[in-house]
């Protein structure tokens, strides 16, 4: 039996814009990044790799322009910057810390 790959589907593309919540509160902790709902009383912690992404959602900023700057500034991560960008956007949104618009 062969089984094709099936890329994930997103919720997100690249002209989505990535739109933190406003009533987040953020805290660096032993180099992680602490994302704090106070309504929700739950907590993310990010990665240095997912702060990154995050740093870059500014509510202005398509997907494919974090994708962009990600490409630039870590040349290395080309081959799966798409991918690595969307997974972190979708994990970002199930958590409840940003929305799409």
């Amino acid at each position: 039996m062969s089984t094709q790959y099936q890329a994930p589907s997103y919720e997100f593309d690249l002209d989505t814009v990535p739109v933190p919540l406003k009533e987040l509160r953020s805290e660096v902790i032993e180099g992680e990044l602490l994302l704090y709902h106070p309504a929700q009383t739950k907590a993310v912690y990010l990665n240095p790799s997912a702060a990154v992404i995050w740093s870059l959602c500014d509510g202005h900023r398509r997907v494919g322009e974090i994708v962009e700057l990600i490409n630039e500034s870590y040349p290395e991560a080309k081959p799966s910057a798409v991918e690595d960008v969307l997974a972190t956007l979708q994990q970002l949104s199930a958590e409840r810390v940003l929305t799409v618009r």
